[in-house]
């Protein structure tokens, strides 16, 4: 929460005028031969393909959204022990369907991220700020 709190006062404030809770808090921002800077909110189609590109430079070229969703509900899984709040969080109607993630074993899954983890930040900083994803 750390990162997203620092995000949102560094990028999304100065950007938007007033906050609520229909915010986009992910915009993307490219070049337009005359028209110049676009900068409008992340769909689905910009997030793929940031899963590809950041995924081949950290060495999980198959990387995909629905992996980052799973991630995260193996984190909150394993700090909160509740499947329900999980099935919550990810919006499941079944709670059968959430109990994959009470299988999968967290250390194996945590040392997994670690590793990945690593790679992105090493990415990162050798990327010019510039460059660096908003």
């Amino acid at each position: 929460m750390q990162y997203l709190w620092t995000y949102v006062a560094q990028v999304v404030t100065p950007q938007v005028p007033f906050l609520d809770a229909d915010t986009p808090l992910f915009w993307s921002r490219w070049g337009r031969r005359g028209v110049g800077t676009t900068r409008q909110p992340m769909t689905g189609k910009n997030i793929w393909r940031l899963c590809k590109v950041y995924g081949r430079l950290i060495g999980a070229p198959t990387l995909k959204p629905h992996d980052l969703r799973h991630g995260v509900a193996m984190e909150v899984y394993e700090q909160h022990h509740d499947l329900e709040a999980v099935r919550a969080l990810l919006g499941h109607a079944r709670i059968d369907t959430t109990q994959i993630y009470a299988r999968i074993r967290p250390p194996q899954l945590k040392q997994t991220v670690g590793f990945y983890e690593a790679q992105a930040q090493r990415v990162l900083s050798l990327m010019p700020r510039e460059e660096k994803p908003v």
